[in-house]
């Protein structure tokens, strides 16, 4: 069950305040603050196995580069995009380093991933890629699951 996965990206911003707010009824102005980066968007990949392990996100930033004196958690992947969006780029590296971080992945067993219908995930480098991983793909963008193992 290790071996099978579903991965999936996301937009969130890095302050989301909340649209409603609770206060006494007829007062005229109620005071909300925030961080200021309520429009500051980024895209998470997410992707978990089927026996329920979380693999480590993949946090892309709007950014053109990383900062060099930030030091980030080891747990989370991080990368920078200028839109802050998913790449095809960014989903073949993707491929590399979350799925490379799921159990006994050194053992370059046959595996599956289950994907939306992202462009960047269609695209013949990604599908190469997946064969290479020796890794099948679900994916509504196929008409049928594509086996990609060798």
């Amino acid at each position: 069950m290790g071996q099978m996965a579903n991965a999936d990206e996301t937009a969130i911003y890095l302050d989301m305040p909340p649209n409603y707010t609770l206060e006494k009824k007829g007062v005229k102005g109620v005071l909300l603050k925030t961080t200021g980066c309520e429009k500051l968007p980024l895209t998470v990949m997410l992707a978990a196995t089927a026996d329920g392990r979380k693999l480590p996100p993949l946090l892309i930033l709007k950014r053109k580069t990383l900062p060099k004196s930030e030091t980030f958690p080891k747990d989370v992947i991080f990368r920078a995009q200028e839109k802050g969006w998913m790449t095809e780029e960014l989903m073949l590296e993707g491929l590399k380093t979350v799925r490379g971080r799921r159990p006994r992945a050194f053992l370059n067993q046959p595996s599956m991933l289950v994907l939306d219908a992202f462009k960047g995930h269609l695209t013949d480098s990604v599908k190469n890629q997946l064969r290479e991983m020796k890794t099948a793909c679900c994916h509504p963008g196929w008409n049928e699951i594509r086996v990609a193992v060798n």
